[in-house]
């Protein structure tokens, strides 16, 4: 069947993988190409098992890297703990390494089987179906297009044609505007001339109107087609954090970091550093913020220096290298009662984001991709069946991570100076015999 996947990110190039063997696939991506800068992750838990299902988990540990650990770091420079990685790469069998994320994209990019189209600089604006079925054809509320990283780049991937689907007509809804087709009455038109039975569509920024037999949300925690999959589900869920991230290049910082990450011993606000590779250096700031907040924020490098400065000199040296623009957003989930809608799905973090700092939403996002395909494997042509199944299978292990995701967030950022301390003791009692492995199996349990 056609199916359309909506954002080219991990998701859905990892969808993408596992569908075209069975199916014809089209990925629309709004950014231009894949995407550079980006943080590092922790590439561990179910992803890493659908990775080497998938044939690409080679790939992906080649674009990666195994650190010792972290050491901590105190504003004046000294030194205030350290805590090993071996005990997490044990407890998970060897299945742990860290990537940068964009990597993550760029491995699958590179395994991504050619009959797929993938077309970048396409950006989704609305979503229809078949107003006979069960959904009809709804509006998706005001909730703000899903972005992608600023500061993308291109590269030399395909990017494919445009096929001709069609125009837009009366009965399509537009993410954020009223229905061409709705009537004064504010009910609802039930004439789609253009639609073919049981077939969602995609609409285009550029009008085009792309048909298929199935519609896969993969564009990120705002994904404005969740809206229309669970109504009154569209935004996010803020849980009170704020992170920027960007690489520079600094190979003497590079070498002074080494084999361990940075992490500031600080409250309210900290930052962690890393040598990417012996040339470039990654950092990361975050910090509490108005958990009311919902609204994306704007990078700036003048807030940044403002905001963070003095928490670390090696901290310092890398915010001289802040760009005008970077990754910069609220940290937060998603979530949506049901996951799909006629023959309209969501999947990664469309579905179930956990948060960046619960550290899973990548191996997540790879994980749900291959769920989805097994199911729609195993049900055959009976699609809905197929979206059901893989909820009702892979459910359970998304809202577990995003619960513990809540739970540990506060973990990473301090609130107040006895939290701190209490964390400082509890990095000591690590390394007291046996307490390190029980401690590393939890984590990679969660």
């Amino acid at each position: 069947m056609d199916i359309t996947i909506v954002g080219g990110g991990v998701c859905g190039l990892a969808l993408a993988h596992e569908l075209a063997p069975d199916h014809r696939v089209t990925v629309l991506e709004s950014s231009p190409g894949p995407r550079g800068g980006g943080y590092m992750i922790d590439f561990f838990g179910p992803g890493v098992l659908a990775a080497e299902r998938m044939g690409v988990i080679e790939e992906l540990r080649r674009r990666g890297h195994v650190f010792d650990g972290v050491r901590y770091g105190l504003p004046d420079g000294s030194p205030s703990g350290t805590i090993d990685a071996a005990p997490l790469v044990n407890a998970a069998g060897g299945r742990y390494f860290s990537i940068l994320r964009p990597e993550v994209e760029l491995g699958l990019l590179a395994q991504l089987p050619e009959s797929v189209d993938l077309r970048y600089g396409v950006r989704v604006v609305g979503v229809r179906e078949d107003e006979t079925r069960d959904a009809g054809v709804h509006d998706t509320g005001t909730c703000e297009p899903g972005t992608r990283d600023d500061g993308v780049r291109e590269s030399g991937a395909r990017r494919a044609g445009t096929r001709d689907a069609g125009t837009r007509e009366a009965g399509v809804r537009e993410f954020g505007t009223r229905d061409a087709g709705a009537r004064e009455d504010g009910t609802e038109s039930t004439a789609t001339p253009d639609a073919a039975p049981g077939r969602p569509a995609v609409i285009t920024a550029e009008g085009e109107v792309l048909e298929s037999d199935l519609v896969v949300a993969c564009d990120g925690v705002r994904s404005p087609i969740r809206e229309h999959v669970a109504p009154g589900h569209g935004r996010i869920l803020p849980m009170g954090y704020r992170a920027a991230s960007y690489l520079f290049d600094d190979a003497q910082l590079a070498h002074e970091l080494g084999q361990r990450m940075l992490m500031t011993d600080t409250i309210q606000r900290v930052g962690w550093l890393y040598a990417a590779d012996a040339e470039q250096v990654g950092v990361m700031f975050t910090e509490r913020v108005d958990p009311h907040d919902t609204e994306r924020p704007t990078a700036d490098p003048e807030r940044l220096r403002r905001r963070f400065t003095g928490l670390h000199p090696q901290l310092d040296r890398a915010l001289e290298h802040a760009p005008e623009t970077f990754y910069d957003d609220l940290v937060a989930q998603s979530y949506a009662p049901r996951w799909s809608r006629g023959r309209v799905v969501l999947a990664g973090d469309a579905a179930h984001a956990p948060s960046l700092l619960a550290g899973q939403g990548t191996s997540l996002a790879i994980a749900g991709a291959e769920a989805l395909a097994r199911s729609l494997r195993a049900t055959g042509p009976h699609v809905e069946a197929g979206l059901a199944e893989y909820e009702r299978r892979w459910r359970p292990t998304a809202d577990a991570v995003r619960r513990s995701g809540r739970l540990s967030a506060s973990a990473f950022i301090p609130a107040t100076t006895l939290q701190l301390r209490l964390q400082q003791v509890a990095r000591r009692a690590i390394g007291l015999p046996g307490v390190s492995r029980l401690l590393s199996r939890q984590f990679i349990a969660a």
